[in-house]
């Protein structure tokens, strides 16, 4: 198996380890420096302990997020996946001030990822679709016209 093919299932492995909560496959696939450059990343602890944290305030706000890879392909040390992510707002968005409500939510968000010799995930750059996040759970208006 290539280092890509193997980085490309690390992961897939990694997105469902999130979906399971199972933070022993999480801490197997992610190293414990990691580097998240995602927005909020500052609210959360470094290195994988705050991707594990992340985790659970997703689901602290929509205990029933789903997530799933659209799209993923890969090249040298670096994955490139498309996720979307459904749930419904049953906690609130504590960061956001939005109260539980009930509603539905269905993003996404594309991810770079890249990884060292062993395969171990260093680092990440994402860019969530917050603002749609935001419209679906009546913390902001839709654009006219949508």
């Amino acid at each position: 198996m290539s280092d890509v093919a193997r980085n490309i299932e690390l992961v897939e492995r990694l997105e469902q380890a999130y979906n399971d909560r199972d933070y022993d496959t999480v801490r197997a696939c992610v190293a414990a420096d990691f580097v998240a450059n995602t927005p909020g990343a500052e609210m959360v602890p470094a290195g994988v302990e705050g991707a594990i944290a992340a985790n659970e305030g997703t689901f602290s706000f929509f205990s029933d997020t789903r997530t799933e890879i659209l799209e993923i392909f890969g090249a040298g040390d670096r994955v490139v996946s498309h996720v979307r992510m459904t749930g419904t707002n049953d906690g609130g968005i504590t960061w956001a001030g939005v109260p539980a409500n009930g509603k539905a939510i269905d993003v996404d968000w594309i991810q770079i990822s890249r990884h060292g010799n062993d395969g171990m995930i260093q680092e990440t750059w994402a860019q969530m679709d917050l603002p749609k996040m935001m419209v679906q759970v009546g913390a902001m208006p839709a654009p006219e016209g949508m």
